[in-house]
């Protein structure tokens, strides 16, 4: 199992290293791309055609060819840093230079560029690497009229690899097809030939890759990969013992793991009893006592992990569990006596219902109309409040019994008190529990208007809300403290006092929930403004 993983682990670093070396790649890929757009700018530019062609005066007009040609040269890419020198060629001497002074081409290259009609050559050589091609004469097919050469600078080539990562001992060459030393780390090798490239001549044969050789009586490993266009190789020579030492450091890293994972595994198998199923055997056996119906529940949490919020969210959830448990017990006593006190207070309501219509009809035969119009308005009021014991009323009949309270209370106030009603029609329809606006209208006659001698107005508006349906109670009377009515609805002794406000938000919330009821805002001198929220309930 050591050998299997120490093998694992050695090509896995090999592969590391050799993925190290081709990060050098691009690099030279786009010298070699650069080179190649470059010449191929070259020789379709307007100005080197008729440059190489000779069509200008070569009295007045070479100089000034000469510089344009220079400085349009300059922008190409790469000209200041991958190149010694660029010349072109009519014949074997340059007619133009750009760089450092190259010697003239030689005429085997002359003519095996010329006969490739336009294709690229590389060629290298102890201390150069050059790059030709064809300047093609682009108004007549076929015809060659000149040669581009780039001559490589390979100390920008030394600079791609230089700082490399790579072992101690290590070597990076930078080989053409022939074993010729382009440039390398061993900068006294550059432009020799390398003394044993025969030793690792099976990476001619293929892309890349590494192989294990033994030089100079040495075991080594070479790294390389190919630069397809002038199929050059890249090496790195690397000491095999570079990756022995590795192997041992591995093992023993590897002794220190399998050590380290006992320690810990016997270390996890304590603090996970401890920590991780102890606290859930606790939790386990209280969520037991839960599920039977004990809300007892003893349950200690120390921790602040995640079985630590899983209790907590456990004890809050049995906390609000018996809080809801108690609220649903609580609100149906409260309806009970509620309920109750409703079949109590409908006895004295129905008999005096109906002695009020004896009365109505006496009132009737005696021609008294007056007496007789209040008493019905009266006894309308009554068979409002008892609507048959039910609690609710549609829109339509809580106003009609509004109004019909309003009727009496004119014979009292006469035009002092004016009363102003709104209701959106399409509202008429929809139920609202009963008497909730002429509470609130009364209070605001006998709290509001009724110790101003001039009176006022009661606005009463029914409008459709975000909530569902708004009912809104406006006085322009005295006005009151706002902040004292508040704490008095929310003082249990005080309650008394505002008996009408909280006996109406009671009523709402417990038949539709907390985020209904009663808001109630007031200034003195100013007014007072009742608001009251009920969902949309056909």
């Amino acid at each position: 199992m050591n050998y299997q993983f120490a093998s694992l682990t050695q090509k896995r670093t090999y592969d590391t290293v050799l993925e190290t070396l081709k990060q050098s790649r691009q690099n030279f890929e786009s010298i070699v791309a650069d080179t190649n757009d470059n010449s191929k700018r070259i020789l379709s530019n307007e100005l080197i055609q008729d440059f190489a062609s000779g069509i200008y005066n070569k009295l007045t007009d070479y100089d000034k060819i000469y510089w344009n040609v220079n400085n349009w040269l300059d922008d190409l890419p790469g000209t200041q840093k991958y190149y010694k020198s660029i010349s072109l060629y009519t014949g074997q001497e340059p007619f133009f230079q750009k760089g450092v002074q190259v010697p003239e081409i030689d005429p085997a290259v002359r003519e095996r560029v010329m006969s490739l009609q336009g294709r690229a050559l590389w060629i290298t050589a102890p201390g150069e690497i050059e790059y030709y091609r064809g300047i093609m004469d682009l108004n007549m097919y076929g015809r060659m009229i000149g040669i581009v050469r780039f001559n490589l600078d390979e100390e920008n080539l030394y600079r791609i690899f230089s700082n490399l990562q790579y072992n101690a001992g290590a070597q990076i060459f930078l080989l053409d097809s022939k074993g010729l030393v382009l440039s390398s780390t061993e900068r006294n090798l550059v432009g020799s030939k390398l003394d044993y490239v025969a030793n690792i001549q099976e990476i001619f044969n293929t892309k890349e890759g590494y192989l294990e050789k033994t030089i100079d009586d040495d075991k080594k490993v070479a790294f390389y990969y190919t630069i397809e266009e002038p199929d050059w190789k890249l090496v790195q020579i690397i000491p095999e013992k570079s990756f022995s030492t590795l192997r041992r450091t591995i093992n023993l890293i590897l002794l220190i793991a399998i050590l380290l994972c006992l320690f810990f595994g016997v270390l996890f198998s304590f603090v996970q009893h401890k920590y991780l199923l102890k606290p859930l055997q606790l939790l386990r056996k209280e969520m037991m006592k839960l599920k039977s119906g004990n809300f007892n529940i003893a349950l200690t949490v120390d921790s602040k992990d995640e079985i630590g919020d899983i209790s907590n969210g456990f004890l809050r959830m049995v906390h609000q569990l018996k809080e809801m448990i108690n609220d649903v017990y609580v609100g149906r006593i409260k309806q009970r006596e509620a309920e109750i006190k409703a079949l109590e207070a409908q006895i004295n309501p129905h008999f005096l219902y109906n002695t009020l219509d004896s009365i109505h009809w006496l009132a009737l035969k005696q021609k008294n109309y007056d007496v007789s119009e209040q008493i019905e308005a009266l006894a309308e009021l009554f068979k409002h409040v008892l609507n048959k014991g039910e609690p609710f009323v549609t829109i339509r009949q809580e106003v009609d019994f509004l109004e019909n309270y309003m009727l009496i209370q004119k014979r009292k106030y006469g035009q002092r008190v004016k009363l102003r009603i709104h209701v959106d029609p399409v509202l008429m329809n929809y139920k609202m529990p009963k008497l909730v606006l002429q509470p609130l209208v009364e209070n605001a006659i006998v709290h509001g208007l009724e110790q101003v001698i001039d009176g006022g107005v009661i606005e009463v508006s029914v409008t459709r809300a975000e909530q569902g349906i708004r009912f809104i109670v406006i006085d322009n009377g005295l006005g009151t403290d706002e902040a004292k009515i508040h704490q008095m609805m929310n003082q249990e002794g005080e309650k008394k006092n505002v008996f009408a406000l909280k006996n109406i938000d009671d009523r709402i919330k417990i038949s539709y929930g907390p985020e209904y009821g009663l808001h109630f805002t007031s200034k003195h001198g100013v007014g007072t403004r009742v608001e009251v929220y009920i969902p949309l309930i056909e």
